[in-house]
């Protein structure tokens, strides 16, 4: 009978356990700062947006489709900063993989759920 007790004891006490390292893991996981296609963090009071995911398009060489991450509720006025951390992936894709010249083809917002901004860039 003791031998029951103690397993019940056990058990219950494995199970508050795997509760509380499973709260510890969400707490931490979301009160850690978003993190761009590249690895850096990023400050969302500097920049509204930051890269997720590139993708190059199979058939065009040099065609990129970025998607970008916008911060929910961003204004007119954030524009400028939108330009700049746009302006500012772009000299860095243009370092890295040696191209020296873009051209912008197309760039959309969807807004709906989760704000997503997309461009279609061409590089040379």
């Amino acid at each position: 009978m003791f031998g029951y007790k103690f397993y019940i004891y056990v058990y219950s006490m494995n199970k508050i356990l795997q509760r509380g390292i499973s709260l510890f893991l969400f707490l931490v996981i979301s009160c850690t700062p978003p993190i761009d296609y590249y690895g850096n963090s990023v400050n969302l009071e500097k920049e509204i947006i930051y890269l997720t995911k590139m993708r190059e398009d199979p058939k065009i060489k040099d065609r990129y489709y970025l998607t970008f991450k916008e911060i929910y509720g961003a204004t007119e006025s954030d524009v400028i900063k939108k330009n700049k951390t746009l302006e500012r992936y772009f000299s860095l894709i243009m370092g890295y993989y040696g191209y020296t010249e873009k051209k912008i083809i197309d760039q959309k917002d969807k807004n709906v759920l989760k704000p997503l901004y997309y461009v279609t860039v061409q590089f040379n």
